[in-house]
């Protein structure tokens, strides 16, 4: 008896990240209704809320020493989500145009398939390109203004090149380290 419900409690505590990032997905989807039905402010604790349970579930993998693969991507796909899900109400809501989100789902898909080499390819960049997501997802909620979406629509234009220009640079790199 005494095993079951230490095995219980193991598996309990390393799917803890796990919840959370599911959470996050949940979250995203209440983020889209309340900004589709332009609730702003509870669009925006929402979205904090969900930011929040990023640096969430990646403590308590670290502490709960519950670090997975599968973790780990689920954390990308949950974060993929959110920013799409927001950048979509964003579109329809005719915030920004289309193409800042296809640019978005192109840098994901990007990331998804040099993820899957042998050796992953780093980008110092890249690395921050999702909090740079979220800081304009917040920017654009806090301060609706037509100027400011074009500014940071640009911004996000900038941010991919750079983003891509080093993933570029750093997978050339790997393959031939005379760069």
């Amino acid at each position: 008896m005494r095993i079951y419900s230490k095995i219980s409690l193991e598996k309990i505590r390393n799917m803890m990240p796990s919840v959370v990032s599911v959470a996050r997905l949940v979250m995203a989807s209440v983020f889209l209704y309340l900004i589709m039905n332009h609730q702003v402010l509870l669009s925006i604790l929402i979205f904090i809320i969900a930011v929040g349970s990023d640096a969430l579930d990646g403590y308590l993998a670290r502490k709960l020493k519950a670090v997975s693969s599968w973790g780990g991507y689920l954390d990308i796909v949950a974060d993929f989500i959110l920013v799409i899900f927001s950048f979509t109400a964003f579109v329809l809501l005719g915030i920004y145009p289309s193409w800042v989100l296809i640019l978005i789902v192109l840098m994901f898909s990007q990331f998804i398939i040099t993820s899957r080499f042998k050796k992953p390819v780093y980008d110092p960049i890249g690395k921050y390109y999702g909090g740079f997501l979220f800081s304009i997802i917040l920017l654009t909620l806090i301060f609706p203004n037509n100027e400011l979406y074009l500014i940071l629509s640009v911004l996000i234009l900038i941010f991919t090149l750079i983003s891509i220009s080093s993933r570029i640079y750093f997978f050339l790199k790997q393959k031939s380290p005379d760069l």
